[in-house]
């Protein structure tokens, strides 16, 4: 859903839970702060998110680095040997 489209959905809400309807400015400017707040929740978020993945994943991904390496000196190693054979 988009952020503009949940910030209308909680003007509305404030605006019924007010004793009186809020002007047209007062919509606009309270829209501009519940948008503004959402998109910093959801950059935290995704921050977050990308920090917790990358405490998870690495040790996985050093492991995984460190198979690669080892694959490649085999390789290299292989082919130098398979060279020195003709």
């Amino acid at each position: 859903m988009a952020l503009k489209k949940l910030a209308d959905n909680a003007i509305a809400q404030i605006n019924d839970t007010v004793s009186s309807p809020l002007s047209e400015s007062e919509t606009e400017a309270i829209s501009k702060i519940v948008e503004g707040t959402l998109a910093e929740a959801v950059r935290q978020t995704s921050q977050s998110c990308s920090k917790a993945a990358v405490v998870c994943c690495g040790p996985e991904a050093d492991i995984a680095h460190k198979i690669a390496e080892g694959v490649d000196q085999t390789r290299i190693a292989l082919i130098a040997n398979l060279m020195g054979l003709r």
